[in-house]
């Protein structure tokens, strides 16, 4: 399942993707559960979660500083797939928002989960996704550097055109992902913002439960699911590579491999 979170109360921000299967099903709802449980699929139990959102792990403080988005903020990705902070104003808002719906969805996990896989950790069945940044690190360099400037939150769907629509992402993941043909031509064709993010997402958690996704972060902030760092772009390898002088936890393992289903 992919979750684009969204939190306002006038429109129907919350995207959501559950994959059962060779099924795909799509829908763009409002914030409450009410809303959002009645658009899931009755009787799907998703394997993994990937929510866009800030994820924090279970017992840190609310407004904890994270490193991840802290590496994310700073060159060369800062002008490219740059994270809002989340510890402080709007970004907090949007942490509260998320918090409730990691504790919502989590409820839509295999009643035989173990207890922990219901909270964030670096190998539970809810992971962070970063849509911006998982797109942004798979653009190269000159396109981003000839991109227009954005007003806020469309810089995803000028990323999306990039690399979705151009059916690049699906040359570049589907040797690695098992997915059914629906998903990628859902992908290539989908105008919605909402429904698109949510798309990324379910890719993210596809990525995170075979084991191959990046992570980038840390046990007190959380982290980051991103594609695997042998696709990034050049640009994006050496920031990271760089970024570990400040971030020593910057260059991190990947988790443990698990089949899809």
């Amino acid at each position: 399942m992919g979750v684009d979170v969204g939190f306002s109360n006038m429109r129907p921000t919350t995207g959501i993707a559950c994959l059962d299967e060779e099924w795909l099903f799509l829908a763009r709802v409002g914030t409450t559960w009410a809303k959002r449980e009645a658009v899931i699929p009755h009787g799907f139990r998703p394997s993994i979660i990937a929510l866009d959102g800030p994820l924090l792990p279970e017992g840190a403080s609310e407004l904890t500083r994270r490193e991840c988005e802290s590496l994310f903020v700073r060159a060369p990705f800062h002008n490219r797939c740059k994270p809002g902070l989340s510890h402080t104003g709007s970004g907090l808002a949007l942490r509260r928002a998320t918090a409730d719906a990691c504790r919502q969805f989590s409820q839509t996990l295999p009643q035989s989960a173990e207890p922990r896989d219901k909270f964030v950790h670096r190998n539970g069945s809810i992971v962070e996704a970063f849509p911006n940044a998982f797109l942004g690190v798979l653009t190269p360099e000159p396109d981003l550097m000839a991109a227009p400037k954005f007003k806020r939150g469309k810089r995803f769907d000028w990323l999306y055109s990039r690399i979705v629509a151009s059916g690049l992402l699906e040359s570049e993941l589907s040797p690695l992902l098992p997915l059914p043909k629906n998903v990628w031509e859902r992908l290539r064709s989908e105008p919605d913002h909402e429904l698109r993010a949510a798309l990324i997402c379910l890719l993210t958690a596809a990525l995170a439960q075979i084991g191959v996704a990046e992570i980038v972060g840390e046990e007190t902030g959380g982290w980051f699911w991103l594609p695997p760092r042998h696709l990034w772009e050049p640009w994006a390898r050496d920031g990271l590579r760089r970024a570990s002088a400040r971030f020593p936890w910057a260059m991190t393992a990947r988790s443990p491999a698990a089949p899809i289903g």
